[in-house]
């Protein structure tokens, strides 16, 4: 199940807020397009998302011009990059502003690129976390349970002091089994953290079926179906009412 009920405030107002849009949805905060390794064209998820209630954040590997290109499209999307550190560590960042995004992409990123490994930069992890102080973000570690070189928990010794130092997991990760999804769920609720979701798409129909199971997973959830209704039609209301409106859906 997706966790979207642990989504952070920090997304909130970037839910659209179109009621007629309330049965459906897309939210995806993992996804990839033809500015880094994907066949995913921004036209397409311009597209995709017409007509849904949708929380978008393109999370190109080091790179920005695919979610700048939607955002000049007039799509909503949540500023955001999948950070490559130099052992194959990865991060996901979220800005509050485009400005930012760019900003942060030129001084932080760009020079840092590793020509040979798209996914890579030349920097670590702690240089990241350490710059990323400044910035108003929200950082999120993605496929924590994963196979292979991406299985964090296992191959990165330092996994558990950063898990200290971000906001979220990714406790959905629709290219990965039910099993590696709920262990990152676990480890999320363990540490008290919040929760993003994603497709982690790279090809039209791994966003499509993410957006099949994300709805069809709800249909016999309709409190969840409410939460999010209501946390994307009151995104301009006051922090201490909004926090008591989420206390009262959740309890």
């Amino acid at each position: 199940m997706v966790e979207f009920q642990k989504l952070s405030p920090f997304f909130f107002p970037f839910i659209d807020s179109d009621s007629r849009f309330a049965g459906d949805f897309y939210y995806d905060l993992h996804i990839h397009t033809t500015a880094s390794d994907s066949f995913i064209k921004p036209e397409f998820l311009k597209s995709f998302v017409k007509n849904k209630r949708y929380l978008l954040s393109v999370t190109d590997h080091n790179e920005i011009s695919g979610a700048v290109e939607l955002y000049e499209k007039g799509i909503g999307v949540v500023p955001g990059i999948e950070l490559g550190c130099e052992d194959g560590f990865e991060l996901l960042v979220y800005f509050k502003k485009m400005a930012d995004l760019e900003e942060f992409y030129v001084k932080e990123v760009e020079q840092y690129k590793n020509i040979k490994r798209m996914a890579k930069t030349h920097r670590n992890i702690y240089e990241y976390l350490d710059v990323l102080q400044g910035w108003e973000c929200h950082k999120s570690i993605p496929h924590i349970c994963g196979i292979v070189q991406k299985n964090f928990i296992n191959n990165k010794p330092y996994i558990y002091d950063v898990i200290k130092l971000v906001d979220s997991l990714e406790t959905h990760n629709h290219a990965l089994s039910l099993i590696r999804n709920l262990e990152a769920a676990e480890l999320r609720e363990r540490y008290g953290l919040t929760a993003t979701f994603g497709s982690d798409a790279h090809i039209i129909r791994e966003a499509v079926s993410y957006y099949k199971y994300s709805n069809m997973d709800q249909k016999n959830g309709d409190k969840v179906m409410d939460y999010l209704y209501k946390i994307g039609s009151v995104s301009g209301i006051g922090q201490k009412h909004l926090l008591h409106l989420i206390k009262n859906t959740i309890l």
